[in-house]
């Protein structure tokens, strides 16, 4: 099942598909009678608002698609000529380090023996279409293509074994990163906080799947291409650290929340990108997330 959003006669609408296309979820909930449960969030925060009061929950989606479908009403949408919204402005990203072994030697590391990561801030998220804007002299920028996880409901010090209990789904992720700074700050023994959270540096989408529609992700290939041409391409087989893993590890000081994303690593072949580019992630049984380069 797809959650997405979409900019349907000048209304940002919350949509979801079962595979019989996108149903106006928004307008169906609140026929249902759920309107204040939904009211009163900012629309790129919408989601999360309804993650909170469980009406994103598969089996709660299905059961009021169920009712639509013998109601006699209509609240399937045409969106053939809208592209998909940012799904959702991330509460935080968390971000996993070196968690591909061929990536780890690109940057002449080792592969971890227990997971590392870092944080981006919701001012990075941008959505499918819109453009990543390369500030004017921060030097070299690179793609890096990944797996994004879409927390569903609080979770603290969680188990391997119960971790995916607290998982809504999938989306697609590009950790752009700003790489010339990144390594002048690491060099000068600073934070490179700053090379990965600058505006537009993830975007994500097009869209979350749901876990029932996605896993297992085993067979499943990340690719990135730049203009057409391929750059990275892996198997989601070769995370060193599975999802379960990198959620044990992250919240056991961490407490994740709905809304939260975690970015699981990315592939070898990450790359410059520059003004003028287009670039594209697309992930099996997610889709394409594409978003054009601009000077900034």
């Amino acid at each position: 099942m797809k959650i997405a959003r979409f900019l349907i006669g000048g209304r940002p609408t919350v949509a979801v598909d079962d595979g019989a296309g996108f149903t106006d979820y928004g307008a169906l909930l609140e026929s249902r009678g759920y309107k204040s449960e939904i009211a009163g969030a900012e629309p790129d925060r919408r989601l999360i608002r309804m993650l909170r009061r469980g009406l994103l929950d598969p089996q709660f989606i299905r059961e009021q698609l169920e009712w639509a479908r013998h109601s006699g009403r209509n609240f399937l949408l045409d969106t053939g000529k809208s592209a998909p919204l940012l799904p959702l402005r991330p509460t935080k990203i968390i971000c996993m380090a070196r968690n591909w072994a061929a990536h780890a030697r690109e940057g002449g590391h080792p592969l971890p023996d227990q997971p590392i990561f870092f944080a981006k801030t919701d001012n990075c998220a941008i959505g499918s279409g819109e453009a990543i804007a390369i500030p004017e002299g921060i030097g070299r920028v690179d793609h890096e293509g990944e797996l994004g996880v879409v927390i569903a409901r609080r979770v603290s010090r969680v188990s391997a074994v119960e971790a995916m209990n607290s998982v809504l789904g999938y989306t697609i992720i590009n950790d752009v990163t700003a790489r010339e700074f990144q390594r002048r700050l690491a060099g000068e023994g600073f934070p490179w906080f700053q090379a990965k959270s600058l505006d537009s540096f993830a975007p994500l989408g097009p869209w979350i799947v749901t876990r029932d529609a996605m896993e297992p992700l085993e067979g499943k290939r990340i690719r990135v291409t730049v203009n057409g041409e391929l750059r990275q391409d892996g198997l989601l087989d070769d995370l060193h650290f599975k999802v379960p893993q990198i959620l044990e590890a992250i919240s056991r000081h961490i407490t994740m929340i709905p809304g939260d994303i975690i970015a699981t690593g990315t592939p070898s072949g990450v790359g410059p990108i520059k003004a003028g580019d287009e670039v594209a992630v697309e992930i099996d049984g997610i889709g394409r997330l594409v978003n054009p380069v601009a000077a900034k």
